[in-house]
């Protein structure tokens, strides 16, 4: 008995940023064990079976076959507890190194009868069976009748790159503890880990003028030209809030003033830094640097090349270019 694996996989965005994976656990896919304890009581429900023919006592037996029936609901609760429930796993947000990555793994109880102390924790495959284990989270959760609970679980991150979540392990020992179900779910999504930003804390020199270039959304001292609608990854402070609360919509104040700055920043910016992750640790702490700014940037690296721009969508598309490098 164990896991459900009626999958309804949407296609992964390459990029990890969307994307939804449910698995159900189906019945006949839920595994179930004695505990240790369990062993321990079924030995003793042995020992008063046989003193009760031994000595020919109905009320013994009376009171081992009422032990004997309790165990085996105590089985029924225990299998019930996990089988039926749906886990629904999305891509989780980015983060940078030494912060916790959190997996957002949803559990759906969509029957009438309510779930208790599930335990989530990630399940090391055969090839680590006999290397040192090493400590990992345990997260703990019940889920209420017809209703979904949405946990996080939490992996350390301790360097830049992608991120993979290993399998997870769903068990619970309700109601006893006389016996352990568990099942497994494969999240197959996976976390991006920014470079750490620091580094200089000055911006580089080579800002290149755009001529005859408008980006609508410059401040500064050129001449305030009118409104535009909001386009999604449009700065934050580029927004007319006084229109917005005159409930004309969300607006973005534009300016008539020609050649912007832009700064790129390329690799060659930050070549007297000898090592790689400082340098890109450098040209991460330059883009929020930049974004913060409300500066137009661009990302020049060894096989990777973006164009200027500015917002959220821009900047995350930039530090997913610098922590994909090399891999």
């Amino acid at each position: 008995m164990g896991m459900s694996v009626v999958i309804e996989r949407p296609p992964v965005d390459p990029s990890g940023r969307t994307g939804v994976l449910s698995n159900q656990l189906k019945r006949q896919r839920v595994y179930i064990f004695p505990t240790l304890q369990g062993w321990l009581y079924a030995l003793m429900l042995v020992v008063m079976l046989l003193g009760a023919i031994n000595y020919n006592n109905s009320m013994a037996y009376m009171l081992c076959f009422l032990l004997a029936s309790l165990g085996l609901v105590c089985m029924i609760h225990t299998y019930r507890n996990l089988a039926g429930l749906i886990l629904t796993s999305t891509t989780p947000k980015h983060v940078y190194p030494e912060q916790q990555a959190l997996f957002p793994i949803q559990i759906d109880n969509r029957l009438s009868l309510a779930r208790y102390s599930i335990q989530i924790e990630s399940y090391e495959t055969i090839k680590k069976l006999f290397r040192k284990r090493k400590p990992h989270h345990i997260v703990s959760v019940s889920v209420n009748a017809g209703k979904p609970s949405t946990s996080y679980y939490p992996v350390k991150t301790t360097r830049r790159g992608i991120l993979m979540l290993e399998r997870l392990k769903l068990s619970t020992n309700f109601p006893l503890g006389l016996f352990s179900a568990w099942a497994y779910f494969e999240p197959e999504f996976y976390c991006l880990v920014y470079p750490t930003p620091k580094g200089n804390k000055q911006l580089p020199q080579n800002v290149l003028q755009k001529e005859n270039v408008d980006y609508g959304i410059q401040s500064g001292t050129d001449d305030f030209s009118g409104f535009r609608k909001y386009r999604h990854g449009d700065p934050v402070n580029s927004i007319a809030w006084k229109a917005f609360a005159r409930e004309q919509g969300l607006l973005v104040k534009q300016f008539s003033g020609k050649g912007s700055q832009t700064l790129i920043l390329s690799w060659d910016a930050v070549s007297y830094i000898n090592n790689v992750e400082s340098r890109l640790s450098q040209l991460c702490y330059w883009i929020l640097l930049a974004e913060k700014s409300s500066i137009h940037y661009g990302l020049e690296i060894p096989d990777k090349k973006i164009d200027p721009g500015l917002g959220t969508h821009h900047k995350e598309q930039c530090l997913e270019a610098l922590a994909r490098y090399g891999q």
